[in-house]
């Protein structure tokens, strides 16, 4: 918009300043107004991306948790079933002789940490004794005890959530002939 004021035209210089006035006067509420939803842009979006990034973090925490738990049950299962197949071999396999050879040598720890239940099942159960406490857990601990009718105890030890939980199994074995 060009306005040249000519000569004594006063009216169209009024007209010229108040239109500016106007339009200073219109734009400025506008622009202050841009700048406050810039803002409240800006805020919005640190907010979403906090949002997203706790909702993200407790998914993946979730998810780290249940592996941790599948881990634990799957070590606890195989140790249970080592136990399992150690108390039917002894119960079944070995003689009174052979257990009572173990109580003498003090061989009384399998350490299962490296055991799986698929490679024990051709071992002799006698040999993965060791008469040494396995430095962490799980681990089983034979007792045995009684002279004529032994009291075979398994005990097995496992860290469970920074505890250690003993499961036991008891059974017998007698020095008799059928």
């Amino acid at each position: 918009m060009h306005y040249y004021v000519r000569g004594n035209s006063l009216r169209r210089y009024k007209v010229l300043i108040c239109e500016l006035k106007n339009f200073v006067v219109n734009i400025l509420p506008h622009r202050k107004k841009i700048l406050v939803k810039r803002g409240f842009t800006l805020i919005e979006v640190l907010c979403s991306i906090t949002i997203f990034s706790v909702l993200f973090m407790t998914a993946l925490f979730i998810q780290v948790d249940a592996l941790k738990v599948k881990t634990y049950n799957e070590e606890m299962n195989n140790c249970t079933l080592v136990m399992e197949y150690l108390k039917n071999s002894i119960m079944y396999n070995c003689s009174y002789d052979s257990l009572l050879n173990l109580r003498m040598k003090e061989r009384t720890y399998i350490d299962c940490s490296n055991l799986k239940f698929q490679h024990i099942k051709n071992i002799n159960v006698t040999t993965l004794f060791s008469d040494e406490k396995p430095l962490k857990e799980p681990y089983i601990i034979l007792k045995v005890t009684g002279e004529k009718v032994l009291k075979v105890n398994l005990q097995l030890h496992a860290k469970m959530y920074g505890n250690i939980k003993v499961e036991e199994c008891d059974f017998y074995k007698g020095n008799y002939k059928k």
